[in-house]
This record gives structure tokens, C-alpha cells and sequence, in this order.
């Protein structure tokens, strides 16, 4: 049991870059203690605990999860690691924050959420975009009405990645691709925003290892609302979500999962009339084209006003992110809740499932899909 008055113990499981980034992120945090870092070897669990003054050093994962100092661990491992490593800290009680995504497979994210209830221990996805403040403020605005109801989200997320076939990105046995790695930001966000949807379809363009190595997928729900989402290892996307609704729109500028600037811009509040006289003569299509000229500066002027409408929020994003999903996770634990209710884990095996039924589509299966 969680201490309210005293600072919540962390474990980290894993030394690699992401495990440095969510360190330095805890230092921010007055209420986090770092206690604890674990291992395959000492080699590489000694530097990591001197370079962030961390006590105590384990060189095995099992002994990081046995340790009764340790109130919370953060699984840092590749993903594909993540069902095991994860299954191995919920049986010895120790609450779990998992790096994205939470496993390979629903059928695996199901398991660590059944054994995490089970065991009457908190977990959850360290999905950490779904805590940034203009991720949470799109929210409140979208629930306030600001662009009316919503039609379309548009995301797409991606940078090149340098082609090594046994890295974890392109190594299909390591659950390498695009869709896990980066399309879990954007369909994160489309869960966040829109719900979960009704149907998804999608095309991958496989490489020579047989992952994904881009992806463009579409989300359907039942009201009519479309979610048009992508991810690539190939190449620079524009890192950006769009959301557009009958009012106006909300741009989160890149990237998306850690921005610092939003814009909202308001539509017209002109319908839009469209015609439905027959086609025109070419004579009268001259003439129509001709009072198009005459209008054009007009149009061009409305399209500037529109712009003007356009606010910006910027909100710079304190200490380096990491520390907001840290947050939750104690405000969770101090509060006995074993789920968040930001980042719950049905909604991750939901995100599994969908990825499950896309890979399937394309031909894709992990080994572990088994």
C-alpha cells in the first residue's frame, strides 16, 4: 500500500534510451523517488545508476521486482519484451507503467490486464501524449462545442529510420514495423478524441523483412465520423493532427504527441449553398468563369479574415514530458485506483485489437501471434 505523505518509490526496468528520457522526467517531480534500476548486467546498471544518483542496482529483472523498496516500476523494454516483463512485475505486486505499445497482441494485453486485476495491482499504457496539456486541452474543447461536432480526424506520424533488419523496428520477430511503433500515436489519439470505432481498414507497404514499414489506415464510427490515420519508418510525415468539426477545426502542430502550440480556427457561419442547376452551356461557363476572375480577390480576401480568426495557444511542456504520465500514475496509486481513467487498459487491448485485425489484413503475423 501506497504512503499518501511520503514520495511514491520508482523502479525502472531497463537502461536504454527511453528508460534515460523517463528518468530525468521523475527528477522533475518533488513527489517521485528513483530507488531502483534493474538489469540484464551489471555493466549496464551501474552507469545508469550513477549517472541519476539511483540507490539501489539489481543485474536481473526478477530481482528489480522483488525488491520491497520499490513501490511502482516503469517497464522501459523493447516491445516485444513487454508481455513478459510485465506479467513478471504484476505477479510479484508491484505496480506496473508500461512503455507503449502495452504488448504485441491483444491476446497478450489482455492477459497483463487480467493478471494486473487480479493481482489487485495498478498498470497502465505509458501512452504519455494522452497527458500533455494541449492534448487534454483539444479535449475540453471539443467537449465544449468549440468547433461544433466533430467530422474528421486526420494524423500521421513518422520519421526515417535508418534500415538494419535485426533492429527492433524492422525485425519481425521483435515485432518490428511502422503500425506498432508509430500508428499507435495517432489511433491512441483517435481513441482519446473520438471513441472507439465501429470499423477500420488500412494498406501497408511491407519491406524486405516482412514488417510494415509504412502504414494508412481509416477508423469509421457509427455517427458518421472518420479517422484518417497513418505511419511511416520510410520518411518525414507531417507529424500533425487535424481535427475538423461543423464550426471550425483544431490543428495540434507537430509533433502531435508532445505539442506545444494549438490552433483553433472558426468556420464562416455561412452555409454553404451548392448548385444544383444542369450543366452550363459553354457560353454560359465562359461567362461564369470570367465573374470567377472578378471574384477571386474577393475569395482570397475571405481566406485571409479566416486565417485572422485563427488563435494559437502555445503551452511550453514543463520538464520533458515523461513527467506527466509519472504524474498520473501517482495521483492513480495514492488514490488506490488501479486503472487511469485517461489511459484505461481496456481501451489498450481495444487498440490491440484493432492492429491485431489491420497486421492480419496485410499479411502480418508476429510469431507470438501464436
Amino acid at each position: 500500500m501506497v504512503q499518501t505523505s511520503s514520495p511514491i518509490r520508482w523502479g525502472i526496468l531497463g537502461t536504454g534510451t527511453i528508460a534515460r528520457e523517463f528518468a530525468y522526467g521523475l527528477s522533475c517531480l518533488p513527489d517521485a523517488k528513483l530507488v531502483a534500476v534493474g538489469s540484464r548486467t551489471l555493466g549496464s546498471a551501474q552507469p545508469f545508476a550513477q549517472a541519476y544518483a539511483i540507490p539501489q542496482v539489481h543485474s536481473s529483472y526478477q530481482a528489480l521486482a522483488e525488491d520491497p523498496a520499490v513501490d511502482v516500476i516503469y517497464i522501459a523494454t523493447p516491445h516485444f519484451r513487454h508481455y513478459q516483463d510485465c506479467l513478471l512485475c504484476l505477479n510479484a505486486g508491484k505496480a506496473v507503467l508500461c512503455e507503449k505499445p502495452l504488448a504485441l497482441n491483444a491476446k497478450e494485453a489482455q492477459e497483463i490486464a487480467d493478471t494486473a486485476r487480479r493481482q489487485g495491482v495498478f498498470c497502465m499504457e505509458a501512452m504519455w501524449m494522452r497527458f500533455m496539456p494541449l492534448v487534454k486541452q483539444t479535449q475540453a474543447l471539443i467537449a465544449e462545442g468549440t468547433i461544433g461536432e466533430v467530422l474528421t480526424l486526420t494524423a500521421d506520424f513518422g520519421y526515417p529510420t535508418e534500415y538494419d533488419p535485426k533492429s527492433r523496428f524492422f525485425n519481425l520477430d521483435l515485432g518490428g514495423g511502422a503500425l506498432l511503433d508509430r500508428g499507435s500515436y495517432p489511433l491512441s489519439l483517435a481513441f482519446q478524441l473520438l471513441g472507439a470505432p465501429e470499423s477500420a481498414v488500412g494498406q501497408a507497404c511491407l519491406g524486405k523483412t516482412g514488417v510494415d514499414e509504412q502504414a494508412a489506415f481509416i477508423l469509421g464510427y457509427a455517427n458518421g465520423q472518420l479517422a484518417q490515420l497513418a505511419a511511416t519508418l520510410r520518411g518525414y510525415a507531417s507529424n500533425t493532427a487535424v481535427i475538423t468539426g461543423t464550426k471550425g477545426k483544431i490543428t495540434l502542430h507537430p509533433p502531435f504527441c508532445r505539442p506545444d502550440r494549438l490552433s483553433v480556427t472558426p468556420y464562416s457561419e455561412q452555409p454553404v449553398v451548392r448548385s444544383s442547376q444542369p450543366s452550363a452551356s459553354p457560353s454560359a461557363l465562359k461567362r461564369r468563369l470570367v465573374g470567377l476572375g472578378k471574384r477571386i480577390p474577393l475569395a482570397q480576401a475571405a481566406v485571409a479574415k479566416l486565417r485572422d480568426n485563427t488563435k494559437t495557444l502555445s503551452t511550453p511542456i514543463q520538464g520533458n514530458g515523461f513527467n506527466y504520465e509519472a504524474a498520473e500514475v501517482m495521483a492513480c496509486l495514492r488514490q488506490q485506483q488501479l486503472e487511469s481513467p485517461t489511459m484505461p487498459l481496456g481501451e489498450s487491448v481495444q487498440m490491440l485489437k484493432i492492429m491485431d485485425r489491420l497486421r492480419q489484413s496485410w499479411g502480418l503475423h508476429y510469431p507470438q501471434d501464436q
